[in-house]
């Protein structure tokens, strides 16, 4: 609700009108590629069962019939990342669970693997990136041989297809062969020309097929939507207005690092000040709070160390904690997200990362 507010608020004030107006909600070049061929779900014999994936915590610790035995992880770093951390943790600490991370580096997940297998780097393989926010995709070959014993995640995938007994031939195809699968399927969204230069290995921008503005049955803004339990966007509690500890929560990025990507360089994490909150002098004087002090951070899901920065820019009644860093580095045994929710959104099933409260002490 809170995103088709914003959005509706756009239209209501005639933004979209204007040059440079609207709302950029979101923007990616997903559409320009069918991964189809690639993804094959033709193969998948019937359905299988589907987690969310802002509920690791409870698929690893709750979830039965049957329980999950075995996690594969690679380009994630969950025990950092997920909400609810400590249900997140107490799922990765069991006994019975086996689990295999494909990383480049000893994460926090790594670091509760059974087996961690050397996963390449963007030189080492070929590939295809696509890009959010923007429009710009690129082609690009392996410069260099893998080193020791690391594999790309399309080889470690094919290994296990292999071991598995799956006879198909995508799962024989090499790297630069998907990719030449991937460019050979028609799309809208490219020629003959952009195919060509995405071969060369250029950065190419993308331009989005012709079609209406307004993808609605009337082709135009429609702010009433019957088929919804809310059919008109208006303003909803959140959770955390229900009530709880004085401070709202704000998990925003750090400016140096990418969520958890990038912590492993400590020139980055020296960059970023050490894993900090941000409150108001008044709201730190309140509490007995100095500038610098190791504080903890608390509410019903867990605690976190931080080091306190006073921030006069800090709205009173606000908490600011900036990136997600990785417990090997932070003051404690744990990161923001040993106060972030397993709940889902009203629509989507999206993560409630941004609708938390805390309240915060002296360590």
């Amino acid at each position: 609700m809170t995103v088709r507010s914003i959005v509706s608020l756009a239209a209501v004030l005639g933004a979209p009108g204007r040059d440079g107006g609207g709302c950029l909600a979101s923007s990616g070049t997903a559409p320009a590629f069918d991964l189809a061929p690639i993804t094959r779900e033709d193969l998948q014999p019937g359905p299988t069962r589907l987690v969310n994936m802002n509920r690791l915590g409870w698929a690893l610790t709750e979830l039965a019939d049957p329980p999950v035995r075995a996690m594969v992880v690679w380009c994630s770093n969950p025990a950092a990342v997920a909400p609810d951390q400590n249900a997140v943790l107490r799922g990765l600490a069991r006994e019975d669970l086996f689990l295999a991370v494909h990383e480049r580096f000893l994460t926090d997940t790594a670091r509760f693997a059974d087996v961690v297998l050397p996963a390449t780097t963007s030189l080492e393989h070929a590939d295809l990136y696509r890009s959010y926010g923007q429009f710009c995709a690129q082609r690009v070959h392996a410069v260099i041989s893998p080193a020791g014993e690391a594999r790309s995640s399309w080889s470690l995938f094919q290994s296990l297809a292999a071991a598995m007994g799956f006879r198909e031939p995508v799962f024989r195809t090499t790297e630069e062969e998907a990719v030449e699968l991937l460019l050979a399927t028609p799309s809208p969204w490219r020629d003959a020309e952009v195919n060509a230069r995405l071969g060369e290995g250029r950065a190419v921008l993308l331009a989005p097929p012709p079609g209406p503005r307004w993808r609605t049955r009337s082709g135009k803004i429609e702010l009433a939507n019957p088929a919804l339990s809310e059919p008109v966007p208006r303003a909803l509690p959140t959770y955390s207005d229900a009530g709880g500890p004085p401070l709202r929560l704000v998990t925003g990025p750090a400016i140096h690092t990418l969520n958890s990507t990038f912590m492993e360089r400590p020139e980055l994490r020296e960059r970023n000040g050490g894993m900090s909150l941000r409150l108001a002098p008044a709201d730190a004087a309140a509490r007995g709070l100095a500038d610098g002090a190791r504080v903890v951070a608390w509410n019903a899901f867990g605690e976190a160390t931080f080091l306190l920065r006073v921030d006069p820019r800090v709205p009173s009644g606000v908490a600011v904690a900036e990136g997600v860093w990785w417990i090997a580095h932070a003051p404690g045994d744990r990161n923001v997200n040993a106060l972030t929710s397993q709940r889902l959104t009203d629509a989507g099933n999206g993560s409630t990362f941004y609708d938390n409260r805390i309240d915060v002490r002296t360590a």
